[in-house]
Parts: structure tokens; C-alpha cells; sequence
């Protein structure tokens, strides 16, 4: 029973992007969302469990290797600066702003610790703004604002993570809060994430030439995207970090390489189609 129902809800993804190819400017995030929202209420699909580990180690290393490996490399060299200075220091800003407020704010009816306020303020910033860059890219001539819109929200996840996994270690471990040690965690954990996933991309760029068949070297895109995300997480990287940048080196060499030339049409479509399967079937639950 399950296996169908699994089986429905891929069809209802594949029916609302149908749609979208038909009639630009269908909303298909908010559609699923909606359609979600209104399965909840019928008693068939209520055992349908999505529990938060499959979230983090099905769905999200999927998701963001779909969107790494999809965006542009000429648009992250053009924007860079401003995508790494909104992904680090804007989130860290926006997590400080945010978490003052809501200390501010349970102070009046509550009694919720600065660092609990930081770590709800963690939870909240990550953005997808899926639907504000598909309608930027149709209706707006400002490519640039695009670009940077949806690099920022590929980091911006991993720059959240980190922050809410140290100050969660400092919250449980009851010790005062220190700008020094924050600083020399959040860098350890990103900057090893980042180091991990450049470097298993581009080996595995590599690796992926010495296996001819089409359907192999997309089995070998799959190991990629879900190994290095588990493999950072073990050494106590952010696998969000390692899987996105895993994603683009794969990318940028396979584009600088005449010899990918046979394979990357292959790579494309699935990647695509893993990408709207995984996103339909997540927000219509």
C-alpha cells in the first residue's frame, strides 16, 4: 500500500510539472504545497511517514546536488563576492538580527535563553526562493539579481547548518557563549565541507572517464552526491557544503572537458528529472 501511494504522489508531481511546460508561470511550488497540504486531511495517505532523517539523507542531498550541479559556473565566478559575503556574513547578521528579536520578543511572555533565540533563528533563515528566481528569470531582464538569488540560497543552507550545529554543541554542553571559539568552529566545519566536496567533484570528474557506459557514469554522479554528503558528515564536516560544491566542480569540469561531451547529455536529463521528482514528491507532503 505504501509503495502506491509513493507511486500516486510521484504521478501528481508529474501531472502539476506537466502543467508548468504547458502554461508559463504556473506557480508548481506553491501548487504542491497546496496539494500537500490538502492530502493531509484524507485518511489514505495519512501513513505516509516522512521522518527528519529521511529528509536530511534522502531528500536534501539530492536537492542540492540537483541545484549545484545545474547552476551555472560563468554566473558563480561573475557574482562570487556578493553570493559568498550574503551566504556567510549576511546569515550571520541575519541569524544575530533575528535571534535578538526573538529574545526580545520572549521576554515579554516567556523566558527563552539568548542561545535558544539564535538557535530558532538558525532554523528560520535558510530561504528557497524557488518560485521568486523561476518568476525573476521570465519577467525580469536582471539575470544578475537571478543568479545571485539562487547561488545564495545553495549556500545559505549549509552557512545555517553549521551555525545552528556549533551553537547547539555550546547549548547542550552548557558553556558561555564565545565569538572566538563560534568563529574557529563555523570554519573548521565549512571550510572542510567546501575542501571535501572540490576535492571528491573533481576525482570523481576524473573517474567518471574511465567508465564508458552512460547509465554507469550516472550511477557513479548518484555515489557522488549522496557518499560525499555522509562522508562530510562524519568527519564532523557540513555535508550541505561538501554536496554543493561536490556538485559544481562536477559541473565545471564535465563543461571544460571536451571529452564529457558524450556523457554530460545523459548526466543533464537525470539530474533534472531526479531534481523535479524529489521536489514534487517532498512538497506534496
Amino acid at each position: 500500500m505504501v509503495v502506491s501511494l509513493y507511486i500516486i504522489l510521484l504521478f501528481i508531481g508529474y501531472l502539476v510539472f506537466t502543467i508548468d511546460k504547458k502554461k508559463e508561470g504556473f506557480p508548481v511550488p506553491t501548487v504542491l504545497t497546496l496539494l500537500g497540504i490538502g492530502l493531509f486531511f484524507i485518511p489514505y495517505f495519512s501513513s505516509i511517514q516522512v521522518s527528519k532523517d529521511t529528509i536530511y539523507h534522502i531528500f536534501l542531498p539530492g536537492l542540492l546536488f540537483t541545484a549545484a550541479y545545474r547552476f551555472p559556473f560563468s554566473a558563480l565566478k561573475r557574482n562570487g563576492g556578493v553570493i559568498s559575503f550574503l551566504a556567510t556574513i549576511g546569515i550571520m547578521l541575519t541569524v544575530l538580527l533575528l535571534g535578538t528579536l526573538i529574545y526580545v520578543v520572549s521576554g515579554i511572555g516567556g523566558s527563552l535563553s539568548f542561545l535558544g533565540a539564535i538557535l530558532a533563528a538558525a532554523i528560520l533563515t535558510p530561504t528557497d526562493p524557488v518560485s521568486v528566481v523561476s518568476i525573476l528569470h521570465k519577467s525580469s531582464g536582471d539575470e544578475m539579481m537571478a543568479d545571485v538569488l539562487e547561488g545564495e540560497s545553495m549556500i545559505n543552507d549549509g552557512t545555517s547548518i553549521v551555525i545552528f550545529s556549533v551553537v547547539t554543541a555550546i547549548f547542550l554542553k552548557d558553556k558561555s557563549f564565545s565569538i572566538t571559539s563560534f568563529l574557529s568552529e563555523f570554519l573548521m566545519v565549512s571550510l572542510g565541507g567546501i575542501v571535501v566536496g572540490l576535492a571528491f567533484g573533481w576525482l570523481f570528474s576524473k573517474a567518471v572517464h574511465v567508465t564508458h557506459h552512460e547509465d554507469y557514469q550516472v550511477m557513479l554522479s548518484v555515489i557522488l552526491a549522496y557518499g560525499i554528503f555522509n562522508i562530510a558528515e562524519h568527519f564532523g564536516f557540513s555535508g550541505v557544503l561538501a554536496t554543493v560544491f561536490a556538485g559544481m566542480t562536477l559541473s565545471y569540469e564535465f563543461d571544460r572537458t571536451l571529452k564529457g561531451d558524450h556523457f554530460r547529455e545523459s548526466l543533464d536529463r537525470f539530474w533534472v528529472s531526479s531534481g523535479a521528482w524529489l521536489s514534487s514528491f517532498l512538497l506534496s507532503r
